[in-house]
């Protein structure tokens, strides 16, 4: 296997790195803003002050007994 040198190796993750973000700050907003269902629902989100990340976990029923769990686990110690 060949050994990559590290300036190599720091190159590739500078590279890589500005591409993700590239893609999270430019071409994913685009999009939204491109599709109107997409644009309908990120405005939506935003009138109505929801955090889609927070929005899709506090919504599993897993998610409230795990809590749940953890609240009388950590309470009894």
């Amino acid at each position: 296997m060949i050994e990559k040198t590290l300036s190599d190796r720091i190159s590739r993750f500078v590279i890589v790195f500005g591409l993700t973000l590239i893609l999270i700050y430019g071409l994913l907003p685009w999009l939204t803003g491109s599709f109107d269902v997409l644009n309908r629902m990120s405005q939506s989100l935003d009138e109505n002050g929801i955090n889609p990340s927070s929005y899709y976990y506090t919504d599993v029923e897993q998610v409230i007994e795990s809590e749940q769990y953890l609240r009388i686990v950590l309470d009894g110690k």
